[in-house]
């Protein structure tokens, strides 16, 4: 009996150092660019922590589900974000003061533009876009990161594109135009 229980141990120490090896990278990227490296390691700890308890019931392709573990254990670090915000803002004071070299103010203008908006949209709009940009995943792995559907990933990222670009006053390009329906093309030509 003893010897089924360490085989048993055995093989579950293997099968986690075989996921920590694998997924440790893009889980501490996708920690860091949501809480930045002070914070990130422990992102990733408290991930790999609930996947060592729930290592049995890990699906085959684990980096959505440690995603969202991740998504959790960031949410629990949202004060590091706050402080991210109040370094923003000190920035902006001395942009406004004119101490940042002129060739890089309309560089830094832009980015600070960009990360304003983005600011503004919702925490479920920022993740969505992170998940698409960042991380680089399809529609299908955002929906298990954000615990919908492919189509309703597909959905909430369009509509966060949208608000994001209305935000900055342009009109991004749809990165999966519709195809035009030949009724549609018809009319057009008329």
């Amino acid at each position: 009996m003893m010897n089924e229980f360490v085989g048993s141990a055995d093989r579950r120490a293997r099968q986690f150092t075989e996921l920590f090896g694998t997924y440790y990278s893009p889980v501490l990227a996708y920690a860091r660019r949501r809480v930045g490296a002070d914070v990130a390691q422990d992102v990733v700890a408290e991930t790999f922590l609930a996947a060592w308890s729930n290592l049995d019931e890990l699906p085959p392709r684990p980096l959505p589900w440690l995603y969202r573990t991740a998504h959790f254990a960031v949410a629990n670090q949202r004060r590091t974000l706050a402080r991210r915000g109040r370094l923003d803002d000190r920035a902006r004071l001395l942009l406004a003061r004119g101490d940042i070299a002129g060739d890089l103010t309309e560089l830094i203008a832009a980015d600070m533009e960009l990360a304003a908006a983005f600011r503004s949209l919702s925490e479920a709009d920022r993740e969505v876009l992170r998940l698409a940009a960042w991380e680089g995943l399809t529609v299908v792995a955002i929906g298990t990161v954000m615990g919908c559907s492919a189509v309703a990933a597909k959905a909430r990222l369009y509509r966060a594109r949208q608000r994001l670009s209305r935000m900055l006053g342009a009109d991004l390009p749809d990165p999966h135009p519709q195809p035009v329906q030949p009724t549609a093309l018809k009319e057009a030509q008329q």
